[in-house]
């Protein structure tokens, strides 16, 4: 693959990535403000919640290869070596380990806020979509 190319495709994710890490990042501060703003209805959507802390490594370290493939033109995989790039996926994997660990606490204590604030689970309201569960709490009467 030309220099060019590998140029244009290294802008291109280094804009991407950061934006798809964003948008359900951004989803889920926005519940969470919901949730202490006592909103009538909270969503809590449960496996967006890995998205903030386990996705956060991956999106600089990705960011960090990018503008290698930005500044030398080549694959960054080939300008580092495999020993690193061995390195970097094991540090992807234990970020999204980690991230798993974050949404299970944060879970925990977003249902503990829950029902402290008097909300009930609402089952009608509660959407199913491509990107997970998304459970819905209205306050209760």
């Amino acid at each position: 693959m030309s220099s060019t190319k590998m140029r244009f495709l290294g802008v291109v994710f280094f804009i991407l990535i950061p934006l798809l890490w964003w948008v359900p990042t951004n989803g889920v501060w926005r519940d969470y403000q919901n949730l202490l703003n006592h909103k009538d209805e909270v969503q809590l959507s449960l496996f967006t919640l890995w998205v903030p802390i386990g996705g956060f490594f991956a999106v600089i370290l990705n960011s960090i290869l990018m503008s290698i493939t930005i500044i030398s033109g080549k694959k960054a995989r080939l300008i580092i070596g495999e020993h690193w790039t061995s390195s970097i996926n094991k540090t992807c994997i234990y970020s999204a380990l980690f991230g798993v660990i974050f949404a299970m606490m944060f879970a925990l204590y977003s249902m503990k806020l829950l029902d402290e604030y008097g909300y009930e689970y609402s089952y009608e309201l509660t959407k199913i979509t491509p990107t997970g569960i998304h459970l819905m709490y209205v306050k209760a009467p």
